[in-house]
């Protein structure tokens, strides 16, 4: 048992205290001995190591960041070169795309949190980018969000961060009538909290075997909303196996955060996506 004591100096101290039995035939005990060894040194160092490796992150996500910025200037760049509107689209896409991933590693580099992200701060940046992006105000498009303070893991952040981008992209382009205007809404709706034991998972519900592969802990389980009262989704679409790489994608991203996609298509276009993350303790 390690824990931290107080010398007659006033000098504080880790220790590892150890205590050991020894029994007789009939497993009864009949000498303890305990020993108490003096580990600060070997503690300041595990803590040098952990500061050291805190900034090394710090500097990868800083780089990250400033890289995928210099790719999507890069993007922007060549676009100017042509004419052709689909080929300009396809490189606005691919370069708002870009810099979802980037506002990530902003958002982390500036919090110091490296591990996960304050979810609400990001989806603000990332829809007042894609607003900016593509000139909502001139389109008389309003943008409504409703997100909580949550703290997310950067993996599950990334992955929603790209499906906003990917069903914001398609509400601009396929849902509002030129001119007439619309309101897209984006809400993350905190559900309930399930915790993953050895053997299944307890939520209220009907248990879950676990995956032997997946870590134990206690999970919130949440529902993004993204919706648009514009003209709809077509009957003929097969939300599960569309023909678009937009919507491609966000079933890549939904299956790979283990989440479920709904569409709805009352008043306009409704995606509602649940997924599960890990609570994190942001102390």
């Amino acid at each position: 048992m390690e824990y931290r004591i107080f010398t007659k100096d006033r000098e504080m101290r880790w220790v590892d205290e150890r205590t050991f039995i020894q029994r007789d035939e009939e497993c009864r005990a009949i000498y303890f001995q305990g020993v108490v060894i003096d580990i600060t040194e070997r503690k300041l160092a595990e803590e040098a190591l952990s500061r050291a490796d805190q900034i090394r992150k710090k500097e990868i996500n800083h780089r990250i960041k400033n890289n995928l910025q210099i790719v999507s200037s890069l993007l922007d760049l060549q676009a100017e070169k042509f004419s052709d509107k689909q080929v300009t689209e396809a490189f606005k896409e691919s370069e708002n795309r870009i810099v979802s991933m980037s506002l990530i590693h902003e958002e982390l580099y500036e919090s110091g949190n490296l591990d996960f992200l304050d979810f609400s701060s990001y989806i603000r940046k990332l829809t007042t980018d894609l607003c900016r992006s593509y000139s909502t105000e001139s389109l008389s498009i309003v943008v409504n969000l409703n997100v909580n303070t949550v703290f997310l893991g950067v993996d599950t952040a990334v992955s929603l961060g790209i499906i906003i981008n990917e069903l914001f992209t398609n509400s601009i382009k396929y849902a509002f009538p030129q001119g007439k205007g619309g309101e897209i809404k984006v809400e993350l709706l905190k559900e309930k909290t399930s915790e993953v034991t050895g053997e299944k998972e307890i939520s209220g519900k009907k248990p879950i075997l676990k995956d032997p592969g997946e870590i134990q802990g206690v999970y919130e389980q949440f529902t993004l909303v993204f919706a648009d009262n514009g003209r709809g989704m077509p009957e003929e679409l097969d939300i599960k196996n569309p023909k678009s790489l937009g919507l491609q994608l966000v079933n890549a991203l939904v299956s790979q955060i283990e989440g479920s996609l709904e569409l709805r298509r009352e008043k306009g276009t409704e995606f509602r996506i649940k997924f599960r993350d890990a609570i994190q303790d942001t102390r």
